[in-house]
């Protein structure tokens, strides 16, 4: 949105009263499995007027990007831009108080809600939703696609470390502890090795290595991923990550 107050548009008392009160709306529907994050304006908190990197990143990181168009801000169009280069149309949410009729035609092949400083944002509210269960859409798609390329000795070994840290959360895989999938000698390592390896390099599995941990050395052993976890919550249900288990640190 634009950063600076004019005779017509204030800029803070809009995203307060309409942008984050739309999101507050959206909140309150509940129904998704995740909630909204607080809106956050990409000049915060640098105060950048310019696209910089720091704004580019904030757009690329967020899952639903928002822009008012009012006046056609030649910064809120370019970065617009930037959002519909990187991310669905569908989680693109485009408000704007004036009528279509001024807005580029570029812009008007999109659906633009329209909204009064003073009025519902229940429209707006609309949009929010729908943009991010079209998010929640793409996470189970995602995740589905995930799971049917994971080979069979990969979905043993993640179940059974799911299985095992419902009762305790520093229970580790590891080659002494493989499951009952792998225990057939050297046969059952040589598949935990290479499931392991397939679940590594997937991002689904990480290595927690404690120098020192051990009576005689080191020791180390194989933990989920937050996004293993999202894999292993999307396969069971009943075995969900535990609060407190260990996860790579980012």
């Amino acid at each position: 949105m634009p950063f600076g107050d004019t005779a017509s548009y204030r800029s803070r008392a809009i995203f307060e009263s309409v942008i984050c009160a739309a999101v507050a709306e959206a909140e309150k529907r509940g129904g998704l499995p995740r909630s909204f994050a607080p809106p956050r304006r990409v000049d915060q908190p640098q105060g950048a007027v310019v696209l910089t990197e720091e704004i580019v990143l904030g757009i690329l990181e967020s899952h639903i990007f928002i822009a008012d168009l009012t006046l056609q801000n030649t910064g809120v169009v370019l970065e617009t831009g930037v959002a519909f280069g990187t991310k669905p149309n569908r989680q693109i949410v485009l408000v704007t108080q004036e009528g279509f009729d001024k807005l580029h035609f570029d812009l008007k092949a999109n659906y633009v809600t329209h909204y009064r400083p003073e009025g519902p944002v229940t429209a707006i509210a609309d949009a929010i939703y729908s943009a991010a269960e079209h998010y929640e859409e793409q996470v189970k798609r995602f995740l589905v696609d995930v799971r049917h390329r994971l080979s069979p000795h990969s979905l043993a070994a993640l179940l059974y470390f799911a299985t095992v840290q419902q009762q305790n959360i520093h229970v580790s895989l590891h080659p002494k502890n493989r499951g009952p999938n792998f225990e057939d000698g050297v046969e059952g390592a040589q598949r935990f090795e290479a499931a392991t390896a397939e679940l590594r390099a997937k991002d689904l599995l990480w290595t927690d290595y404690a120098v020192g941990a051990a009576p005689h050395g080191d020791a180390f052993g194989m933990h989920a991923t937050a996004f293993g976890w999202l894999i292993i919550e999307s396969l069971w249900p009943h075995l969900p990550r535990p609060k407190d288990a260990k996860v790579a640190p980012s």
